[in-house]
């Protein structure tokens, strides 16, 4: 029984499949380069049985929108989806090490990735040309790992998905360290991005100073970010410290 797909099957069985594939139950691997240019591969299923998967297996599938990645696996390559311009999410399998070099790069479209937690590194280049990535699930205890650039994105996901929490927490206290001496970045991040869970989680656990909730009300009114302009204000008349403040932030 084929327990591998290399570059010779894997033709075979897109030409047959055409945009749409499922690797079938009971493969164990993926071979380096094995769907490399099939520009036609839209939706791809990978078995749980799969436990390798080689390097830039899936580079340049310009087309491909959705994957499902096994559970876990042993070995994961380097470039796994380079250039796949219109792949929207993917969850990682656990057991990735890391996510080398390339490995999303040029991935225009995505914008939401899980990442487990055997990760141990990323290379810089990693995550490079993710311009649409809005949010990086993985444990704050990693996210050092990742790219100066993307580590604002995990973070900025880790408030918005706990926003109704306030109590404290390993987790939530090494994200307080992170945003307490970078307050006004996540801020203008937050306001770009409509981001009110993030406001919320801020505020509640006391992430922003006085100076700030001042500065930022402005900002946020002169964008027009309804929400987060409530939020601050609210925060501001509850700390008694309205003053000179107008009823009205957006006149």
């Amino acid at each position: 029984m084929l327990k591998k797909v290399t570059t010779e099957t894997s033709e075979g069985i897109s030409k047959v499949l055409g945009s749409v594939l499922a690797i079938p139950e009971g493969m164990a691997q993926i071979g380096e380069l094995a769907f490399a240019g099939s520009d036609s591969l839209e939706k791809l299923y990978i078995p749980d049985s799969v436990i390798s998967i080689g390097n830039y297996a899936f580079m340049n599938c310009y087309a491909l929108r959705e994957i499902r990645m096994p559970e876990r696996a042993d070995r994961i390559g380097a470039g796994l989806f380079q250039n796949c311009w219109q792949l929207r999410s993917v969850r990682m399998p656990e057991g990735t090490l890391t996510l080398g070099t390339d490995m999303f790069e040029n991935c225009h479209a995505l914008a939401e990735i899980w990442l487990p937690l055997s990760l141990k590194e990323a290379a810089r280049t990693s995550l490079s040309g993710c311009r649409s990535l809005r949010a990086i699930h993985i444990s704050p205890k990693q996210i050092d790992i990742l790219p100066p650039s993307a580590r604002y994105t995990a973070v900025l996901t880790y408030m918005e998905e706990h926003a109704e929490e306030t109590s404290e927490s390993k987790d939530s206290a090494i994200i307080e360290r992170y945003v307490r001496s970078r307050q006004k970045s996540f801020l203008d991040l937050a306001i770009n991005r409509r981001s009110t869970d993030a406001v919320r989680y801020m505020l509640s656990h006391g992430l922003i100073s006085e100076e700030a909730l001042r500065e930022y009300l402005d900002k946020s009114a002169a964008t027009g970010r309804v929400e987060i302009t409530a939020l601050l204000l609210n925060s501001i008349k509850e700390t008694g410290s309205s003053e000179g403040l107008s009823e009205d932030p957006f006149q």
